[in-house]
């Protein structure tokens, strides 16, 4: 379960968030809060080198991996914390952040939630969904019935 934590939950998350600060723009808010940090001037020396090699990354890979790569740290960390076990108690937990991000995908798409609505990180949400339920399926302790 170890392996879990550190390859499922803590990999997948820095990946998502170096894609972040490596290739997206800095007029997010996050880049305000390096600046004030004082890392904002270092950030910009790595990104001014490894952006040349990386200039023609696919927009999925910019806009719709690291929400897929966050959802899938998600479930492998309540997984995780939760023992592995998907019960009537876990379950809201282990499902409420990827209903709420699928949610919020959706009601951009009705204009319901600012954003723009885009079916790939829908596609990328749902991997991130499934796939950590796949990949330690054979730790996972199902007992959704009623004791």
């Amino acid at each position: 379960m170890k392996k879990q934590l550190v390859i499922g939950h803590v990999t997948t998350l820095l990946i998502g968030g170096l894609i972040y600060l490596l290739f997206r723009v800095e007029t997010l808010k996050m880049f305000e809060w390096l600046n004030g940090l004082g890392v904002l001037n270092f950030l910009h020396k790595l990104r001014e080198q490894i952006n040349p090699i990386f200039k023609d990354l696919p927009d999925w890979f910019l806009f719709s991996l690291p929400d897929g790569l966050w959802i899938f740290s998600y479930i492998s960390l309540i997984l995780y914390v939760w023992n592995n076990t998907i019960s009537k108690h876990s379950v809201f937990w282990i499902f409420i952040v990827p209903v709420l991000a699928l949610g919020f995908e959706f009601g951009q798409l009705f204009n319901i939630v600012p954003g723009t609505f885009d079916i790939i990180d829908i596609v990328f949400y749902i991997i991130g969904i499934f796939l950590p339920l796949y990949i330690f399926n054979k730790s996972i302790n199902l007992k959704l019935q009623a004791t």
